[in-house]
């Protein structure tokens, strides 16, 4: 079975390989096939495990197709199944466990944040005019492409 991730499908419709694609209900997901000249009907996969790239909503998969420039097309829904949806979506309690620690995470630091920034504001010491620190600066970078450190 030939397969091709989107960046290889975008390439082989641009230079006019690809001839129409093909919409495939499978259970509660949607993958695409791609008729192509030379090799017959390709599978269209993710780019990192290379496995058939599956779509739960229809619209979705075609937009992919539409953005690979293809126009014209058929489909099937002969194996749909659209009650199976709730029993292929795995729960992922570890990944919702993970995001709420990053949020409580990201909102203590985001606390601290602008606890410093208060209190840089509301520190009572006089702070160095910018023209100073510029002028210090400056006089180092002099003294170094002189040789002096």
């Amino acid at each position: 079975m030939k397969t091709l991730d989107v960046s290889q499908a975008a390439a082989a419709a641009h230079t006019g390989g690809v001839l129409s694609a093909i919409l495939k209900a499978e259970g509660g997901s949607f993958y695409v096939e791609l008729e192509t000249r030379t090799a017959g009907v390709a599978v269209l996969v993710t780019s990192n495990n290379r496995r058939p790239r599956a779509f739960r909503n229809p619209v979705k998969a075609l937009e992919v197709i539409r953005e690979l420039g293809l126009q014209t097309g058929r489909f099937s829904l002969e194996a749909w199944r659209p009650d199976e949806v709730k029993f292929e979506r795995q729960n992922r309690p570890d990944r919702a466990q993970a995001m709420k620690a990053t949020h409580a995470s990201a909102a203590a630091y985001d606390t601290w944040v602008r606890q410093q920034v208060q209190e840089a504001i509301d520190d009572p010491l006089p702070t160095i005019a910018h023209d100073d620190v510029m002028g210090k600066a400056d006089a180092r970078i002099e003294a170094m492409r002189k040789g002096k450190r």
